[in-house]
């Protein structure tokens, strides 16, 4: 059995960092290792016959002397083989696989010895989701998500690109990429009309972005939501955000109710760039030329006490005996956070998505009275709210990350039916879902979901950074008082020869890349059509260091790349 410790620190490097400790058990399975530092650890094993363990977290404290450790072969176990090749189709003698069950904070992680024929056996806790990290001497690491467990699966590796291939690409992009003059809207937009024939067709364009606290990516969302608004004709912003707790904020765009800058306390977007782009809509909307109004969105389905609030306000209006019997079943559903709920009994869990499911079809069957004593539009506004709840339960019951991309991609493709046909809308969320191609930690992006509905009609602009600030949530345990919370990081340069480093060496601060014009075939190809690393980073970070790369196949995962070389941090409002 092969043992493996990890530290849980988040500046280990799943991908590329060695393990604390990697020994082999003995003949009766027992295994030791040397003293610890203070800390805490995660343990896993890998039998002979592929059997995967892990352990509960481990904390050695100083000056104690650490208990034994158990680790069990699980019950309930799938098992699947995984077969590492090159891009003919051959095995790979010698490759080394991580197997990677996805965690939070920390991500559990067990070390498979290396097959003289590049085939694995494994069998895995069926719990959970997971992904794998291949590599082989001359092979670029890749890290594979695990669709679906007890299926075989076929990790590719790439031959490493070469510098003549790097220096090509570099060359395209310098004579095809179209260079900006300023992330700032309100300055015109004629250096964006080049992009005018590569959007004629579109009718969603995603707009990631690498962190989730960049002020020029924000600033830049905004120009490019001006120019697709006054030039293109776009009228909808859709934001990753829950989609009852967005409705407010719509409301203020279309009518000038409430205080954008309260409405936005306690989002992500809670920043100076985001409420200034909210006023222009709503400047916007203001102008009686404007007879289209602009709509802002969201699409996420999280947590969301705000749901349940507005459902039941409309129950209570249609059927006051329905909403009072729900007040108490869906009570841990209206606490300000999720950990009320979360703590609940797996069955309890059951109960409620039984129960609104049930409440689903009840609206089906009730349609026509609910909406004689509403409206149309009220009766398909709450059934969307109930739409979210469900699919928030339905995440938390398969514990599946793939479950808020493809319900995010089902509830744009709902708004843009609900603003009728010829919508257009800008879609705002990170780089990891408006990908349409597998990411490294799920197989099925929202972008993917969406280029599968849309085709042609979905451009992905996956943004990119070289080096500088952003800001973060700290997840440090016991960071200083003016170190808690989202506070600003900074990013060094990226590594030579990543994507960011090679958008860099055109040598534009601020440029636009159509990946779309890139011919298919030739030295720059070759290097765009492979595994890069690049910057990405989503709503936490660490003092302690922590790995700020992932890897992406930019040809295969976005349309067109938008790079700010340096950044600062987004601005929070007071």
């Amino acid at each position: 059995m092969r043992v493996a410790l990890i530290p849980f620190v988040p500046s280990w490097n799943l991908r590329t960092d060695a393990p604390v400790a990697l020994v082999q058990s003995g003949a009766q399975g027992t295994f030791g290792f040397g003293p610890l530092e203070p800390g805490r650890y995660g343990l896993s094993a890998v039998t002979r016959e592929g059997s995967v363990l892990f352990s509960k977290r481990i904390e050695v404290k100083a000056d104690e002397p650490g208990g034994p450790r158990e680790l069990r072969v699980p019950e309930d176990r799938v098992a699947w083989d995984v077969t590492v090749v090159d891009e003919t189709g051959a095995p790979l003698p010698g490759a080394e696989l991580r197997v990677v069950r996805v965690g939070m904070p920390y991500d559990d992680v067990a070390f498979p010895p290396a097959t003289t024929t590049g085939r694995f056996h494994l069998e895995t806790p069926r719990e959970g989701s997971y992904s794998l990290i291949a590599s082989a001497p001359g092979f670029t690491t890749r890290m594979h998500p695990v669709p679906r467990l007890g299926e075989a699966l076929v990790v590719t590796l790439e031959r490493a690109a070469d510098e003549a291939m790097r220096r090509a690409a570099v060359d395209w992009v310098r004579r095809n990429g179209l260079r900006l003059q300023s992330v700032e809207a309100g300055r015109g937009v004629e250096d964006l009309v080049p992009l005018q024939p590569v959007l004629q067709d579109v009718r969603v364009v995603a707009l990631g972005e690498a962190t989730h606290g960049t002020r020029e990516f924000f600033q830049l969302k905004h120009r490019l939501f001006e120019f697709l608004v006054t030039r293109m004709g776009f009228t909808v912003l859709a934001l990753e955000s829950n989609f009852a707790e967005m409705l407010a904020l719509d409301d203020y765009v279309l009518t000038g109710r409430g205080d954008p800058a309260r409405l936005l306390k306690g989002e992500t977007w809670d920043t100076q760039e985001v409420l200034e782009l909210v006023r222009w809509m709503r400047q916007y909307n203001e102008d009686p030329s404007h007879p289209k109004k602009l709509r802002l969105q969201g699409v996420d389905m999280q947590y969301s006490p705000a749901a349940v609030a507005r459902l039941l306000a409309y129950l209570t209006k249609v059927d006051p005996a329905r909403a009072a019997q729900l007040q108490a079943p869906l009570a841990p559903l209206t606490e300000r956070n999720a950990g009320t709920f979360l703590r609940l009994p797996r069955q309890r869990h059951r109960e409620m998505s039984a129960l609104l499911d049930t409440l689903a079809e009840h609206f089906e069957r009730e349609r026509g009275t609910y909406t004689r004593q509403s409206s149309p539009e009220e009766w398909t506004l709450a059934r969307q709210l109930l739409r979210v709840l469900r699919q928030y339960l339905g995440r938390v019951l398969h514990e599946e990350g793939a479950e808020r991309d493809r319900a995010m991609a089902d509830n744009l493709l709902w708004l843009l039916e609900q603003e009728g046909p010829g919508t257009r809308a800008v879609l705002w969320a990170h780089n990891g879902h408006v990908k349409r191609g597998p990411d490294e930690w799920g197989d099925m992006p929202m972008g993917r979901h969406l280029a599968k509905a849309l085709g042609p009609a979905l451009y992905a602009f996956g943004f990119a950074f070289h080096q500088g600030a952003f800001q973060a949530f700290n997840m440090d345990e016991n960071p200083p008082p003016e170190r808690k919370g989202v506070v600003e990081f900074s990013a060094p340069p990226s590594p030579e020869g990543s994507l960011d480093d090679t958008l860099a060496r055109a040598g534009a601060p601020l440029l636009a890349v159509d990946l779309r014009a890139l011919p298919r075939g030739g030295p720059a190809y070759e290097w765009w059509r492979r595994t890069q690393l690049t910057h990405d980073i989503g709503f936490i970070y660490s003092d302690q260091g922590y790995p700020a790369e992932g890897s992406v196949r930019a040809l295969e995962c976005y349309d067109g790349l938008l790079f700010v070389e340096r950044t600062t941090r987004a601005r929070p409002n007071p």
